[in-house]
């Protein structure tokens, strides 16, 4: 009787998901962060189809974007490949238990026995370089889904400039990699376009009296990739930021650095949260940061952390790189090349992460998202009924959610 019972609620179930008029039952699925989207695609097939779909995945990302729901951020490492639940660490849930912290990680790959570099992350996709035989890896650690993408012979192992991010204007995903040894002074940049699903090289000169510190990933902000540089065009030279915007394919100076007192040299580049965020200290007893949210030369700089790290025991000259910042305000730092940390600047102490240390670990932040690395550019009917003004639905909505 009773198991009568529990088949009888479940086609009930499922006849009551089917029942929604399809426009008021994408903007309820819309509404719902990433792990309660996860658990409703198996409520039933028109459900899963519904949330599968590259249109809504794009509107639930535009929704995480404009605030309309609370993001679910993580940050990803190599060798091995985990994900940390930095905020777990910090008095979350499940904080106590390690494999809640951290996750194991093992994407479908074409050849598993190379090492793998950390390109960048965007929209929720990360980007790893296959070291060996020059191919990707395009990952989502969230949905698990990985695409294999092809080697080149335009590219470069040995090249000194990569990034990866995303171009509005053609609604794109591209690698990026200068590709000789020096920068961009030889003006050829590789592109690798996951619409197309192809290579190609352009033209991308940087102007002579600019010029990059050194190798390194761009870091991805408002439709470009970012680099510290240097502006030698007067008698001393001047911090710059560098950057290559994706929809024009053009590289540019973008703001000068702040300007401060002392002999401070800036070490990298980041985000927190909308902005821009640059540092110093990395090598130091003392961490400085800078953030800005305008874009431009024009752009003003607010300082945003001056404190010791001298509570971080036999690092002291160890290269401490910030990855994230949790909400109750301590910085989650990668020290040296193997070990992930929170550390708190109020009281100068820290907490180490529980993952498995290795040499040269390389660490990104990413957004929970169903972006999928496999992009279906026909058009979607979902996206358009996401977009559009859905009316009477909208009262209904409020009724539901009240």
């Amino acid at each position: 009787m009773k198991g009568a019972f529990a088949e009888s609620s479940g086609t009930s179930a499922s006849a009551v998901a089917e029942s929604f008029a399809e426009d008021i039952l994408i903007e309820i699925l819309l509404r719902l962060p990433i792990k309660s989207l996860g658990r409703f695609k198996c409520v039933c097939k028109r459900w899963w189809s519904l949330i599968s779909d590259r249109g809504f995945a794009k509107s639930h990302l535009e929704r995480l974007k404009a605030g309309d729901i609370i993001s679910s951020q993580r940050i990803f490492k190599t060798r091995p490949l985990e994900t940390i639940n930095y905020e777990l660490l910090d008095g979350g849930i499940g904080g106590e238990d390690d494999r809640a912290v951290v996750k194991f990680h093992e994407p479908r790959m074409d050849d598993s026995s190379w090492p793998l570099e950390l390109v960048g992350s965007c929209d929720g996709l990360v980007c790893l370089s296959v070291m060996g035989y020059s191919g990707f890896v395009l990952y989502n650690p969230t949905t698990k889904k990985c695409r294999n993408l092809p080697s080149s012979d335009h590219f470069r192992p040995d090249g000194f400039l990569f990034g990866f991010g995303y171009d509005s204007r053609s609604d794109d995903y591209k690698i990026v990699q200068s590709k000789g040894r020096n920068g961009f002074e030889d003006a050829q940049v590789v592109i690798f376009s996951l619409k197309s699903g192809s290579w190609r090289t352009t033209q991308a000169k940087l102007e002579s009296h600019l010029c990059l510190y050194e190798r390194g990933d761009g870091v991805y902000w408002k439709g470009a990739l970012h680099w510290c540089g240097l502006d030698r065009s007067k008698e001393k030279a001047e911090d710059v930021i560098i950057s290559f915007d994706l929809s024009e394919e053009k590289l540019q100076q973008l703001l000068r650095l702040p300007e401060v007192n002392g002999d401070i040299s800036f070490e990298g580049l980041g985000v927190h949260g909308a902005n821009l965020f640059v540092y110093h200290g990395s090598y130091k007893d003392c961490f400085q940061a800078w953030i800005t949210s305008e874009y431009g030369k024009g752009g003003s700089w607010t300082k945003l952390y001056n404190f010791t790290t001298e509570g971080i025991s036999g690092y002291s000259f160890w290269r401490k790189i910030p990855v994230a910042y949790t909400r109750s305000g301590k910085i989650v730092f990668q020290v040296d090349v193997y070990r992930t940390i929170m550390f708190n600047p109020e009281d100068n102490t820290y907490k180490d992460y529980p993952t498995q240390c290795r040499h040269d670990v390389e660490s990104t932040i990413y957004m929970e998202t169903l972006i999928s690395p496999y992009l279906d550019y026909e058009p979607s009917r979902i996206y358009s009924l996401c977009t559009s003004g859905l009316g009477l639905n909208v009262l209904v909505l409020s009724f539901l959610f009240s």
